[in-house]
């Protein structure tokens, strides 16, 4: 089955024009306190991807404790930088 050059223009001309849309209105993101559990996964693909660029002699138990450690340093940097954030924004009101 093929498709006529014109419907194929048309089609692909919608598919540019709504990937344009996506960085030209903003996206909806809820902000309810189940959706920033979605920031656990993101934490632990960056320590795992960070860690196996920078280590230097990869043995699994070492792999993991660095991980771990980073995974954990990452999330106690965002709940304090959240803790202040809340703590700005209170006081302004």
């Amino acid at each position: 089955m093929r498709i006529a050059p014109e419907i194929r223009l048309e089609r692909d001309h919608f598919v540019n024009v709504s990937l344009l849309a996506l960085f030209t209105e903003p996206m909806y993101l809820p902000t309810t306190p189940a959706s920033l559990l979605w920031v656990i996964p993101i934490c632990l693909s960056v320590s795992l991807v960070y860690k196996a660029i920078k280590i230097e002699e990869f043995r699994p138990g070492i792999f993991v404790r660095e991980v771990a450690f980073l995974f954990g340093t990452i999330l106690v940097f965002l709940l304090v930088i959240a803790v202040v954030l809340l703590v700005i924004a209170q006081s302004v009101r």
